[in-house]
């Protein structure tokens, strides 16, 4: 029997964390959420916790059929763009992990297309084991 793969395990955490991030971003730029810090903090959390998720995902991905292969880099390009994209916009807030300092508009902005962005990587994600296979243990 083969082992389980830890990457699907360990896809929810970051997941979680960063897209609830973006929605207490809108939150507070809504005026419905007055702590600031709080994004950047799920931000932090998020962006940490994705290495491991990564690093499980390059260990299944060395493990996949040839014809996969195509859509795996889809995948994994996507959430390499949005895992920078929210690194940039936690730089740009760096100091909202310290003191209560609003987000500017471009950090909302990075946030907020970086999320759309990881709904496109973990929807890519979901196509690989649904849709290919990848990861089954059943094989």
């Amino acid at each position: 029997m083969k082992p389980h793969p830890i990457h699907p395990a360990l896809v929810h955490f970051p997941l979680g964390l960063l897209l609830t991030a973006t929605i207490v971003d809108l939150a507070h730029w809504a005026g419905l959420w007055t702590e600031p810090y709080f994004a950047a903090w799920l931000m932090a959390a998020g962006l940490i916790a994705a290495l491991p998720a990564m690093a499980a995902g390059l260990y299944d991905f060395a493990k996949l059929d040839e014809a996969v292969v195509p859509h795996a880099l889809r995948h994994m390009g996507a959430m390499a763009l949005s895992w920078l994209g929210y690194a940039v916009a936690l730089y740009l807030r760096r100091d909202g992990l310290i003191a209560a300092a609003d987000p500017s508009t471009a950090s909302l902005a990075m946030s907020v297309a970086s999320a759309l962005v990881l709904g496109l990587g973990g929807w890519l994600g979901g196509e690989l084991v649904y849709r290919y296979g990848a990861g089954r243990i059943d094989r």
